[in-house]
């Protein structure tokens, strides 16, 4: 069944919008504390997640649907089965900090750790065993709250004079984009070669891809905003920011956390279901006995490797021709 450009675009936004994008503490990290020159690399970013996104799900269209076809025709066997083995692997673990993360913030609505982490868990394996529609659906609807949410905080948080460091123009602002690029589309890959199916043209693949990008530049171009003009940067500064325009928008911003997290770990069980069979997700409730690792734990431990190995899932996209029409 077809998809439009917009469903996808929405699925290739959820995946993307983790708990660390949502909270702030990424686009701090990789590019509000440049200062300004951080819009810029803003700028590079989303370039990046279109023209990348465009080329997954134009391979997608051509027959590539599976990260292992994608590695296959671009490495020698022995090298594309290291790399899908890895890959299998990290995205399990990736489950397990999505799971930790929900039960920490389920805590914040008084739901105890381990029911708010089976829950999260059941939710995710449950949407992405149905497949290719329901990612979409899911985040066709959790993805435009995001958005009206992070945009409140936004227009609402008050205005304030923060001297910001001058940084030179040889910053390292580019290249922390370029690495925000590469680590986001670990799972983005995945998703956008299954998904590439459900579109009828190339031209629609360059609207789902334009489309997502500019979403997730609108996003981190409002948090951006506020984030220049927090007095200070803590664990969770839109949150932080959040409540201190309404505890009513503090507790919607809260929400939005949970299902930040939602559609990453939909993003990274439905990849899973592509290469094992669907039915084989249920497995990942097992996952659940490696959760006691706290979430920060657990992102500082994963992430930078992930980061690393990025590079090879995205590379062959460059390497081996994509179909043209």
């Amino acid at each position: 069944m077809r998809s439009t450009s917009a469903a996808v675009a929405m699925a290739y936004t959820g995946t993307v919008i983790g708990a660390g994008f949502a909270s702030g503490q990424e686009i701090w990290q990789f590019f509000s504390r440049f200062g300004y020159w951080g819009g810029w690399g803003i700028a590079l970013a989303c370039l990046g997640f279109m023209v990348i996104g465009r080329l997954a799900l134009e391979r997608g269209r051509g027959g590539t649907r599976e990260f292992g076809a994608l590695l296959a025709s671009a490495y020698p066997p022995w090298a594309a089965a290291v790399g899908e083995g890895l890959t299998a692997a990290f995205l399990a673990i990736g489950i397990v900090v999505v799971v930790a993360g929900g039960g920490a913030a389920l805590s914040y609505f008084g739901i105890a750790p381990l029911a708010g982490k089976l829950l999260t868990l059941v939710l995710v394996v449950g949407i992405a065993t149905r497949g290719g529609r329901a990612v979409t659906a899911a985040n066709s609807a959790v993805v435009p709250y995001l958005i009206l949410v992070t945009l409140s905080v936004a227009l609402f948080y008050p205005a304030r004079r923060q001297v910001l460091p001058h940084l030179p123009l040889s910053s390292p602002w580019a290249l922390s984009a370029v690495l925000y690029v590469s680590y986001n589309l670990f799972t983005a890959v995945m998703v956008l070669l299954a998904l590439g199916p459900r579109l009828p043209s190339g031209r629609a693949t360059w609207r789902a891809a334009g489309l997502a990008a500019g979403l997730l530049g609108l996003l981190a171009f409002a948090e951006h905003s506020v984030l220049l003009r927090l007095p200070q940067i803590g664990d969770l500064p839109m949150l932080a920011a959040a409540h201190s325009v309404h505890a009513g928008l503090g507790a919607l911003f809260a929400a939005s956390l949970w299902l930040a997290l939602m559609t990453t770990g939909i993003g990274g069980a439905f990849a899973l279901g592509q290469r094992f069979g669907k039915p084989r997700l249920w497995w990942l409730l097992l996952t659940i006995f490696l959760t006691p690792l706290s979430f920060k734990t657990l992102v500082g431990l994963l992430y930078p490797v992930m980061g690393s190995l990025a590079v090879l899932l995205w590379l062959p996209l460059f390497i081996t021709p994509t179909r043209r029409e």
